[in-house]
């Protein structure tokens, strides 16, 4: 019978794992009121729960029918002490709820808290989804990017690595780019080529992730390098774009697993974001590097180097720090081209940029200055220092056998050098331009007194 605001009253034997998740979903139905609960156990989970919503708690089952009125009472326990007290309970107005009607009831709340799991564990993974597709949209680097991308697809499965290669479809190859969570002896390849009937070749020809539950049961491709590292399972995902392979998303575990498909499917869904934003990003770094870049010989321009020598002077400025300058001009580079032809005296600026750009350091910048004219700054580097590596760049130019370098005035291809550097030059080098004219008038110092070779600014 309903009390007066249309509610039934109903007590609860047992707040276990049955009688907790039923208590909860009965506080929930606004017909029902729970007016007590029973259990054995006077400091569990259940109780607290009851305790903190004010409901009537109590150790002995028996004391519930003292209330002043119960419509209902719920036997979550199956045991028989209290079946066999309710069987021979006399009171017309309680229904008693018991057996196979528990048991249903049982069902019914279980199925319910699924459910209810399953519809937060997809609301997580959707907010999960939408939160890293704002965190992309904000990342300006690819590598940044990339690393939001691995360590979102590690924790959706929560696995121990994964990894990020970004394919080259010029070269056929594949750049690994960022690597997480690996500690094999070995380091994970780099670079590789896309070998038709390998691993990579089927990620990268399906739509699909590819899994490989079990690494050791795997006899259809070489996963020796997976191994090395001391991977037993694996999911990689194609990253494309509107139809362009992008790269491959990996995450990898120490242990073989099983997957689900809705887990797959994340993984699909990811990917496809990643896809997307990975371009984009990729697409402004090439914008960015083309800006500053020379179209011929693939080192920076000179607009980029005046603005870094600018930069490098005033940090120089900032921590007293010290910086090199060279300026490098090709040794009688009007005669080679007379004589061969500008495609030819091109070539030799290609790769007199490639000589440079193995000769010197990776935090060394070098630009075309103008014609076949370059120049390369140097941070944090003494003027001694800078000219050691100038030195270092003749030599590795000369020693190169260039085709029709003999009928130079030389007999070969050379350069010649000026250095000057911040602040052993500071009196007179206040600026970008004073630095420039002071290693400039070394390098016509050198081509005066020769050609190929180097000098170093001196105050007279």
């Amino acid at each position: 019978m309903k009390d007066s605001v249309g509610r039934f009253k109903v007590a609860i034997i047992g707040m276990g794992k049955g009688g907790l998740p039923l208590a909860k979903m009965f506080a929930e139905d606004p017909d029902v009121e729970i007016v007590g609960v029973s259990s054995r156990s006077h400091a569990g989970p259940g109780i607290e729960w009851a305790k903190q919503i004010g409901i009537f708690t109590t150790p002995d089952f028996k004391e519930l029918f003292n209330l002043p009125r119960l419509d209902i009472v719920v036997d979550a326990t199956g045991d028989p002490e209290v079946e066999a007290f309710l069987k021979k309970l006399n009171r017309p107005e309680t229904e008693v709820v018991k057996g196979m009607t528990a048991n249903l009831l049982w069902r019914m709340v279980e199925e319910r808290v699924a459910r209810e799991r399953a519809a937060n564990r997809i609301l997580e993974e959707q907010m999960l989804l939408y939160n890293i597709g704002l965190m992309l949209a904000n990342a300006e680097k690819s590598d940044h990017a990339l690393r939001l991308i691995v360590d979102a697809a590690m924790n959706l499965l929560e696995m121990a690595a994964g990894s990020a290669a970004l394919f080259d479809e010029e070269k056929g190859e594949m750049r690994m780019a960022v690597v997480m969570g690996f500690r094999g002896e070995k380091p994970p390849l780099h670079i590789w080529k896309v070998r038709p009937g390998g691993l990579t070749a089927h990620i990268l020809s399906n739509n699909e992730p590819t899994v490989i539950e079990e690494l050791d049961n795997n006899t259809k491709f070489d996963t020796s390098h997976l191994k090395d590292q001391g991977f037993r399972s694996l999911v990689a995902v194609p990253l494309k774009a509107e139809g362009k392979i992008v790269g491959i998303l990996y995450v990898d575990d120490f242990r073989p697993r099983k997957f689900s498909g809705r887990e797959i499917n994340l993984m699909g869904l990811l990917g496809a974001l990643a896809a997307s934003a990975v371009e984009k990003v990729l697409m402004l770094e090439r914008a960015e590097e083309m800006a500053v870049t020379d179209e011929l010989t693939k080192v920076y321009n000179h607009r980029y180097f005046a603005r870094t020598l600018l930069t490098e002077l005033k940090r120089a400025e900032r921590h007293n720090e010290q910086v090199g300058l060279c300026m490098i001009d090709v040794d009688h580079f009007k005669k080679f081209n007379d004589t061969h032809g500008h495609l030819k005296g091109n070539e030799v600026l290609i790769e007199i940029a490639k000589i440079m750009r193995i000769a010197m350091r990776e935090t060394d910048v070098v630009a075309r200055y103008g014609g076949e004219e370059f120049a390369v700054i140097l941070p944090k580097t003494n003027k001694d220092h800078a000219a050691a590596l100038a030195e270092r760049l003749r030599e590795a130019v000369q020693e190169v056998k260039f085709p029709g370098a003999e009928f130079q005035p030389l007999g070969k291809l050379t350069v010649s050098i000026g250095v000057a550097a911040y602040p052993d030059d500071s009196d007179i080098a206040d600026s970008v331009s004073g630095l420039i004219e002071l290693a400039d008038q070394a390098l016509y110092q050198s081509k005066s007194a020769g050609r190929n070779r180097v000098t170093v600014f001196r105050k007279k």
